[in-house]
């Protein structure tokens, strides 16, 4: 893993008990809105019970009319390295790039039952592996698997049957109107043989309609470039920039980390295009409080502002931006 993806993966592995309090109170989507206007229109507070999703659905609702948005997205992340929960509040930004997603797939292809349930069994264990302090993994095959045991065993056998069953993971992503199978079936792609098809299924899955799908398509593509930097050279930068300013918590947290690899060369026109097309989501990102999230995109902007390596992680030691934001300016 990279450096400051890293520093996330150990601000996790430390973490206590699950402390079922919101920890930090995060936004996004704001740009010109008052921070200090949102915090108040809030009805959540730090300290208080992380509230079930249906209770912030109806929050949502209300809370985007009273600041002035179409839309708001409440998200509980756990865990703080205290164990408590991250919340997030994202508004839809109108100044946001056009988003389109791929239509629902209408076909017959099914994933077969126990693939899906192996898909179900590795979500368990892998929450019980981050509310127990245990959600470290070994990227450095291009594929990820976990420190938990129990966990690394079935992402072992979904791996024997991605390279197995590559062409089947194919035709259920792409002709599978079932959400959860296309979900499974992105999981698993990302443990098949690298590939250009490989590579290709995974950026057509960062753009389907269904949240956890892109989920798992823009986490497995950020660990493979990771892993293989040429792999890059065939992932379009172009949705990715757009999937930073969607309104959806994941979107943006998977996106933020497949772009900070972009930035790993510092390619003049990736960066240019982040400064002209992203700055706003980026900065919003890199000033959350949930500081494991934000990593990603403080080191994307100081590459953007020209600072160097050892700069940018100094400051990031420091949570201090100022720097990084003024040259930005």
């Amino acid at each position: 893993m990279g450096r400051l993806r890293a520093a996330f993966a150990l601000l996790v592995c430390t973490a206590f008990a699950e402390d079922p309090h919101i920890g930090t109170i995060d936004f996004y989507g704001y740009r010109s809105l008052d921070l200090a206007q949102l915090r108040a229109a809030l009805p959540y507070h730090v300290g208080d019970p992380v509230p079930p999703r249906q209770a912030r659905s109806e929050v949502e609702k209300t809370y985007a009319k009273a600041v002035g948005r179409a839309r708001a997205a409440i998200t509980a992340i756990c865990c703080l390295p205290d164990g408590r929960t991250s919340l997030f509040v994202g508004l839809e930004d109108p100044a946001a790039p056009m988003l389109t997603f791929h239509p629902k797939p209408a076909g017959s292809a099914k994933l077969p039952p126990e693939v899906l349930q192996l898909y179900r069994d590795m979500d368990r264990l892998n929450e019980i592996a981050v509310k127990s302090g245990h959600a470290g993994e070994d990227d450095s095959h291009g594929y990820s698997l976990s420190n938990y045991p129990p966990q690394r065993a079935l992402e072992l056998m979904l791996r024997d049957y991605a390279r197995a069953h590559t062409a089947t993971l194919y035709r259920v992503l792409e002709n599978c109107p079932d959400d959860e199978s296309r979900a499974a079936a992105a999981e698993a792609l990302g443990y098949a043989d690298e590939s250009k098809r490989q590579i290709a299924g995974l950026v057509r899955a960062s753009l389907d309609p269904n949240d956890d799908v892109r989920n798992n398509a823009i986490r497995a593509l950020g660990v493979l470039v990771e892993f293989d930097p040429k792999a890059l050279r065939l992932v379009p930068l172009k949705p990715y920039i757009a999937l930073i300013h969607s309104i959806d918590w994941f979107d943006r947290n998977k996106t933020v980390f497949l772009l900070e690899s972009f930035t790993n060369s510092r390619d003049p026109r990736v960066l240019r295009a982040l400064r002209s097309q992203s700055l706003a989501p980026l900065c919003e990102i890199a000033s959350w409080d949930d500081q494991g999230h934000s990593f990603p995109a403080i080191h994307i902007l100081g590459r953007v502002a020209g600072f160097s390596e050892e700069r940018i992680l100094e400051l990031s030691a420091r949570r201090d931006l100022t720097p990084i934001l003024d040259e930005l300016r």
